[in-house]
């Protein structure tokens, strides 16, 4: 079954002082069964990479190479949501930014797990019902 994966948990798969025993496995099961990812997933992790970079965490060769990897990997997009309200209706009702409201709203609305290593989106996903990942 394919997860909602967090851009968290892509980040830790590239910058080598984030991977862990954890990443390696949220890493292999993403290749095996595939994620969802939403639209603004993409923008997420080159940002987060681009300021890895200017810190010294990884080098632009390491920042190419991380993006190849993922490119490898069966992450499906899916666009931007056509009901903005229900994205700001789950942010407030679990005291999200809308960016961390859009990973909960995609799993919630396909019934698929989440998979991030960030504390509060995976409370909040737990609090709403949603299977976790960690």
């Amino acid at each position: 079954m394919k997860v909602v994966l967090d851009a968290s948990v892509a980040i830790s798969f590239i910058i080598i002082d984030e991977f862990s025993q954890q990443a390696s496995k949220a890493l292999e099961r993403v290749a095996e069964q595939g994620a969802l990812v939403p639209a603004l997933w993409d923008f997420e992790l080159a940002n987060a990479l681009r300021s890895a970079e200017r810190r010294g965490r990884i080098s632009q060769a390491g920042t190419a190479q991380g993006i190849a990897g993922i490119k490898g990997l069966d992450i499906e997009r899916v666009g931007p949501p056509t009901n903005l309200t229900r994205l700001i209706d789950v942010a407030r009702e679990r005291d999200l930014s809308v960016y961390d409201s859009s990973y909960l709203a995609l799993a919630l609305d396909r019934g698929l797990p989440l998979l991030t290593f960030d504390t509060r989106l995976g409370q909040a996903a737990a609090a709403a019902g949603v299977h976790l990942i960690q």
